[in-house]
């Protein structure tokens, strides 16, 4: 009660009479004694749950109109980014600001965020301002923000596989390989696409981490299904190579996504803005 009635500028008894009143309002005494500490109640819980979405619309319209400065903003962003676009995106962010945004942080994480329906409930759940992410197709709503198609193949060591801009489709049944993306997790993409052709691919591992595949690729005739973004990470200065599939499988589409509730953050839409223009498109197919 001491420390509540400091955060709100107020006496400890009036907190304590506030309580007491909201008790007998609600009917339920929503503290109670446990072994560490003061406990809420479970109707106390689900009127936090409200309550903070409700202070939440009303921080956010007390601020609509407020201009974000990002010269002078102190703000914390978190930003959440696949694996290989974090490698591309995050050196050219964290330049560009520390030249002409020097007092923003950027919390940068690896949030999962698998289809356009879950987006908002996963950026919510986590308080994440804005997120790059790879949807098997556009979203409908208008929280999203398409940025490129980003195309679908496999990479493997070149001295093995040879110079040749695509996998023949044997050599890719046969071919143990790695599977990139919690995404393979289940028979989607090229698992499903597979499975209506009565064949199956021989996968040994399965990983979400795009940094050890460098080594683990390159001098041995494994190969893994990947984005030609994620293949600009993965085929840098080593004989690893980008080959399109021996599938009709469509490219990813890359987006902006944010949360729905912030959509008249000027801060947000400044980040958004410099976001689009400093990530760079996949490169063209057969690179």
């Amino acid at each position: 009660m001491t420390l509540t009635a400091e955060s709100l500028c107020l006496s400890q008894p009036a907190v304590s009479h506030s309580l007491k009143k909201l008790r007998l309002l609600m009917g339920d005494p929503l503290f109670i004694k446990g072994v560490d500490g003061m406990q809420p109640t479970p109707l106390a819980r689900r009127m936090d749950s409200a309550v903070a979405k409700g202070l939440f619309y009303f921080d956010q319209a007390v601020h609509s109109n407020s201009e974000f400065s990002p010269a002078t903003s102190k703000r914390e962003f978190r930003v959440s980014l696949a694996d290989y676009v974090s490698q591309q995106l995050q050196p050219k962010l964290i330049q560009h600001c520390l030249e002409h945004a020097p007092g923003l942080c950027f919390n940068l994480l690896s949030t999962r965020i698998a289809s356009a329906e879950g987006a908002q409930q996963v950026l919510q759940a986590h308080d994440i301002d804005l997120a790059v992410v790879q949807l098997e197709t556009l979203p409908l709503t208008s929280h999203h923000e398409y940025l490129f198609d980003d195309a679908i193949g496999c990479v493997g060591d070149a001295i093995l596989h040879g110079e040749s801009s695509h996998i023949p489709l044997e050599t890719f049944l046969d071919t143990p390989q790695v599977a990139l993306s919690h995404r393979e997790d289940s028979p989607s993409l090229i698992n499903e696409r597979l499975q209506k052709l009565g064949l199956e691919r021989r996968i040994v591992a399965k990983t979400s981490y795009i940094n050890p595949l460098q080594e683990i690729l390159a001098s041995t005739n494994l190969l893994c299904v990947v984005t030609e973004s994620a293949a600009r990470v993965i085929c840098r200065n080593n004989t690893l190579k980008f080959y399109s599939l021996p599938l009709d499988v469509p490219a990813f589409k890359v987006c902006l996504c944010w949360d729905e509730r912030k959509d008249h953050d000027s801060g947000i839409h400044w980040l958004r803005k410099l976001v689009r223009e400093l990530i760079a498109p996949a490169p063209s197919s057969g690179s």
